[in-house]
């Protein structure tokens, strides 16, 4: 990581489980390593933090269900976008514990540029 960054924000548009698996993975050895990471999830990828997505998805530590568990463990900030959640036709309720979906793109303006702050695109 750059000698200037303290803080990783991944912004998730994909609704490619591999690639958003290999984020949360990513973030889950940032968070290991003491490096706080922020979520935020727009678009499709607001879908895999909903209850119905979770529910019937496989188990495993290398599944959609187990990197994200694992991310949160450690410590993940995770927000869904609110334009993405209505436009997709989902509420606040259809969201698992521990995801903010009150904010949208303008809260997340000062992280996005931040100089402490590493942004990454993820889809």
């Amino acid at each position: 990581m750059s000698s200037t960054a303290k803080k990783i924000l991944f912004i998730v548009t994909t609704k490619d489980d591999q690639t958003f698996r290999a984020g949360m993975l990513n973030a889950s050895n940032l968070l290991a390593s003491d490096v706080p990471v922020k979520f935020f999830i727009s678009q499709e990828a607001c879908n895999f933090f909903t209850k119905k997505f979770l529910d019937g998805a496989p188990e495993g530590d290398v599944t959609v269900k187990g990197r994200l568990t694992g991310a949160l463990k450690l410590g993940a900030e995770i927000i869904v976008c609110r334009t993405a959640i209505a436009n997709y036709g989902l509420t606040a309720d259809d969201f698992i514990d521990g995801v903010d979906a009150t904010k949208g793109w303008m809260d997340i303006v000062d992280d996005q540029t931040d100089l402490e702050t590493k942004v990454i695109w993820v889809g």
